[in-house]
């Protein structure tokens, strides 16, 4: 299985067995990049991926994409890569939610142990894309992901706002979630105290999370297979030129991620 992610400012590609005994993670390939040039090399770093595992194009029996949502051209780029992939070798597609892919990335999660983690995304406008996850598996290659909540682009504390049940009886618990990704930089300061205190910056998912995501998208049977022609991109909203409105957007968030 190929897996690639290319809808954050970190853009990875991973590949690896799966059989009936469980699955062997066999390339990882993360990268911040800025997605700025993913549309110039992931085709070069999806070839390197394969010539590393020393197997042929012909040799894949599924793709596994990120959907989104993410910056728009980052993520048309990687599933219409995809897409087309699937197409020519004649093998189905497994959509992968980037956003759960990035709570798979969480360093802060025992693998052995079940968590919480609030995954975000910076979409730029004031606003995240957003969801809370729960995690949980016997090894990092067998994890159940588990959304507890919609992806949502929004203000950061407009979700906190909608999470509020869900986020106190996790609190009550004992289970407080882990915050995790690039959209706790710019808006770091509307989370809870509690929250903030187990927030991580990072640019995006890394390899080892999207091989995680995809997995446990593949799902048993491989029931999470679809036809390539059924697999589109997430995008949550319309970008401006979608909409006609010609706005500048405000000034971008300087990552410590990514250089200039």
């Amino acid at each position: 299985m190929l897996c690639l992610d290319a809808s954050a400012p970190q853009t990875c590609v991973a590949l690896g067995r799966v059989h009936a005994e469980g699955a062997e993670l066999v390339v990882r390939d993360t990268e911040a990049d800025g997605a700025n040039q993913t549309s110039e090399r992931l085709h070069l770093r999806l070839r390197a991926a394969l010539d590393a595992a020393g197997i042929a194009p012909r040799d894949l029996a599924t793709v596994a994409c990120g959907r989104g949502p993410g910056t728009f051209t980052g993520t048309r780029v990687a599933v219409a890569t995809a897409k087309g992939l699937a197409l020519s070798l004649g093998i189905p597609v497994v959509p992968v939610s980037t956003l759960a892919a990035l709570a798979a990335s969480s360093p802060q999660l025992d693998p052995g142990q079940p968590g919480h983690v609030l995954a975000l995304l910076d979409a730029r406008r004031r606003q995240v894309y957003g969801a809370l996850f729960s995690l949980g598996g016997p090894t990092p290659e067998a994890v159940a992901i588990t959304a507890r909540s919609p992806e949502r682009v929004i203000e950061l504390a407009t979700l906190i706002e909608e999470l509020d049940e869900t986020l106190a009886a996790l609190r009550e618990a004992g289970e407080t979630p882990w915050v995790h990704g690039p959209g706790c930089g710019p808006y770091a300061e509307q989370l809870p105290e509690d929250l903030a205190q187990r927030a991580l910056l990072a640019p995006g998912p890394t390899a080892e999370g999207l091989w995680r995501a995809s997995l446990a998208a593949l799902g048993p049977a491989r029931a999470g297979a679809v036809d390539p022609g059924a697999f589109g991109v997430t995008y949550l909203r319309q970008s401006y030129a979608e909409m006609g409105i010609n706005k500048p957007k405000r000034k971008p968030y300087r990552s410590p991620f990514v250089d200039g």
